[in-house]
């Protein structure tokens, strides 16, 4: 009769459960990394569909920013004034915990709002971002940045190419 010993069973558990364990303290930074490339990618369909639905509806968009958040407002000429959207896809997005975003607006950084800070909730609406009925938008580089140090930047030159970068664009100083 042949079979295992006790120290084989032992030996072979205590490998699987070492294997096991690697695998689960990496599983955070696996779901981190998706949930970031994610956020990615949602930002840059939002802003897509922001300036279809602007060129389309031929109304103008703005987007408003915090560094933890991000909403669309259009602008109501009868009324002169900024008013959020109420499309499902261009409501006020909370990034997920540990994401927060930067912009840079013609080579130049831009403060945003910070959580917990009062964007002056009395005031009417003022966008940092414009998406035109022409199709043409601001310029700027809108970096999507995690605790951990994974940066994407969504940037345009201003006619609506919006472009996912992983790599920082070079600014002359």
């Amino acid at each position: 009769m042949k079979g295992f010993t006790l120290i084989e069973i032992l030996v072979v558990l205590f490998i699987v459960s070492l294997l096991t364990g690697l695998v689960v303290a990496n599983l955070p930074t696996f779901v981190s990394q998706a949930d970031f490339e994610e956020e990615a990618d949602r930002l840059k369909f939002v802003f897509e569909f922001g300036l279809e639905t602007a060129q389309v509806d031929a109304v103008e968009i703005g987007v408003e920013l915090a560094t933890d958040s991000y909403g669309f407002v259009i602008f109501d000429e009868s009324r002169q004034t900024w008013i959020s959207s109420d499309l499902p896809e261009l409501r006020h997005h909370e990034l997920p915990q540990g994401l927060l975003l930067e912009l840079t607006t013609e080579g130049e950084p831009l403060r945003l709002v910070e959580p917990g800070e009062e964007a002056g909730s009395t005031q009417e609406p003022q966008p940092e971002l414009l998406l035109l009925s022409s199709g043409e938008t601001s310029i700027f580089e809108l970096s999507l940045v995690a605790e951990d140090g994974w940066w994407i930047g969504l940037s345009t030159e201003g006619f609506g190419d919006f472009t996912l970068s992983r790599t920082p664009i070079e600014r002359d100083e």
